[in-house]
């Protein structure tokens, strides 16, 4: 009898360890998949905010600029909701989450806002990639319609446009000032294709009339610099008098005949 309880004691033993090796075992790994979660969300929330503050004021368009704001939002939730004990999460969800209904009431913007360096072009169309990027993932997880995608991503192709247009129009500016009429007529007119290429032109008025202002401008530059050049090759050619006198002297054997007695 003593045996049998020895054995089912044993039995038990071996099942209660069994079972605090597996709870064990849980817990590590929630607390691992928790760490491996929070890490997630911590570099996408830096990364978000990263370019959030990298757009300048009223760059994007209104839709894009509410997907980004829900984008932190949610990010932030889930942060605060991972580390309760951390009130500083809660705090930047509260904020954003202000951010984006003051966007919801406010009106769309009308203003173009136009980049003036290269590199600055370069670093926007990057977070454009990257909010693209974020598009396609919130697509993915259900988080969006096919139809709201498609919109951002029309509204996305729009602002690359306009970034190869300011990049264009910078060049031709810069082009301008080394005096390289040329270049910067052929950089205006990359412009101008781009904005009607892209369906551009309502919202691209000014740009437009400024581009056929310096078009027609530079042309006429370039015309008066042909002729100046045309001016300057016209007194570098010989007189046809000269070329007259040149031709007589050489049939003439009189200078051959004075080498020969010289």
């Amino acid at each position: 009898m003593t045996a049998v309880y020895i054995i089912i004691g044993l039995i038990l033993l071996t099942c209660a360890l069994i079972c605090y090796i597996f709870i064990k075992q849980t817990i590590v790994k929630k607390k691992r998949e928790k760490a491996r979660l929070f890490n997630a969300l911590e570099k996408r929330s830096k990364e978000l905010l990263q370019m959030l503050n990298a757009f300048p004021p009223h760059f994007l368009p209104k839709d894009l600029s509410l997907f980004l704001h829900r984008c932190i939002v949610d990010v932030f939730e889930q942060l605060s909701k991972l580390e309760p004990d951390r009130p500083e999460f809660l705090d930047q969800f509260t904020l954003y989450t202000t951010a984006m209904e003051n966007i919801v009431r406010q009106p769309a913007n009308a203003n173009e806002v136009r980049l003036q360096t290269t590199s600055q072009i370069n670093e926007i169309r990057q977070y454009l990639n990257y909010l693209g990027r974020f598009l396609q993932k919130w697509l993915q997880r259900g988080n969006l319609s096919e139809k709201q995608y498609s919109s951002y991503k029309n509204s996305l192709k729009n602002l690359a446009a306009k970034l190869m247009v300011d990049n264009y129009m910078l060049s031709a500016r810069k082009s301008i000032e080394i005096k390289k009429h040329k270049l910067a007529a052929h950089y205006f007119t990359l412009a101008k294709d781009m904005i009607t290429k892209e369906g551009l032109a309502s919202s691209q008025k000014d740009n437009l009339s400024y581009i056929d202002e310096e078009l027609a401008r530079l042309e006429e530059l370039m015309r008066e610099e042909e002729e100046a050049a045309g001016i300057a090759k016209a007194e570098l050619k010989p007189n046809d008098d000269d070329n007259d006198e040149w031709s007589e002297f050489e049939e003439s054997d009189e200078w051959k005949k004075k080498n020969v007695y010289d």
